[in-house]
């Protein structure tokens, strides 16, 4: 009974952290949506990430086939925080695997990993879905801008642009984008580990308001750029038909949208309140002043 009791437990403590393991589960966790299920959504593909340092935790294959279906239920976080979900749990198998039979710890082991994927899944949708995702087009336009290319405004124009300049533009998205998810899987295994066995481990691993709050005022940016930039060629182009007042009152049209949309969202309200206070005032306007024939196009 000893020997088997043996067996069951952590080869070496800290063991299922050395290099190979770690860089196992790490590009496992690419795949962590490769068995996406209505039933238990994530549950195939968090197993088959941990499943390199579960078996250097587990010596016999009754534990490590035990530590397996542990991590068959149901299971969803936002893909690219996974990593801090992955390395706490590396560690409490190692903490539950020096104490086999701990039903307690196996309850706890559970509940924490429901806590943090529940925790990360709203982080990493703020970060990537609601700021990341949309500045990679703006980076994009930014790219095409600064390059001379304007076909995304001027879709007539019969200017081609040079290969390294039509795809530097989304490569750019791309590259920026990528960097933030394959670095928070990587340093999120490893912090993961490090706080493993608390609830809210990794939950302050970053400022993650001030990311998100930087990520949000990068976006801003980007977007009276373009905007300002776009309206500034769209001016160039037609500025000898256009009087200055004319041109006045459609720039200032657009950024009371802008300012409007960013005012709705400081007290709240999503983009559709926005969306109907527009074309209520709208209404209003036309239907109290009847300014007639009114072509808002430059």
């Amino acid at each position: 009974m000893s020997i088997e009791l043996n067996k069951d437990q952590v080869n070496d403590p800290g063991l299922a952290t050395s290099r190979l393991p770690l860089t196992a589960v790490f590009f496992r966790s690419f795949l962590i949506q490769a068995g996406w299920n209505y039933e238990r959504l994530q549950n195939l593909g968090f197993a088959f990430a941990i499943t390199p340092a579960l078996r250097r935790i587990y010596a016999s294959n009754k534990a490590f086939n035990a530590a397996v279906l542990r991590h068959l239920g149901l299971f969803n976080t936002q893909p690219y925080m996974v990593g801090f979900v992955l390395g706490n749990i590396i560690k409490m198998e190692e903490d539950l695997a020096r104490a086999p039979g701990n039903a307690e710890f196996e309850k706890k082991l559970i509940g924490v990993k429901q806590a943090l994927s529940s925790g990360f899944a709203s982080i990493g949708d703020r970060v990537f879905w609601g700021r990341l995702k949309p500045i990679t087009t703006q980076l994009c336009i930014a790219v095409w801008f600064l390059a001379g290319f304007y076909g995304w405004l001027f879709t007539g124009d019969g200017y081609r642009p040079s290969a390294l300049v039509l795809f530097g533009g989304p490569l750019a998205g791309i590259a920026v984008y990528g960097f933030f998810a394959v670095y928070l899987r990587w340093i999120g295994l490893k912090k993961g580990y490090a706080c493993g066995g608390i609830a809210n481990c990794g939950l302050d691993a970053m400022r993650w308001p001030e990311l998100i709050r930087r990520l949000s005022v990068t976006g801003f940016v980007f977007s009276l750029s373009i905007v300002l930039g776009a309206f500034g060629l769209l001016i160039a182009h037609n500025l000898p038909g256009e009087s200055k007042g004319s041109l006045a009152m459609k720039l200032t049209l657009v950024l009371c949208v802008m300012a409007l949309q960013r005012v709705t969202r400081k007290f709240g309200r999503s983009i559709f309140f926005a969306m109907g206070i527009i074309v209520a005032v709208s209404v209003a306007v036309f239907t109290v002043f009847n300014p007639g024939k009114f072509n808002i196009y430059l």
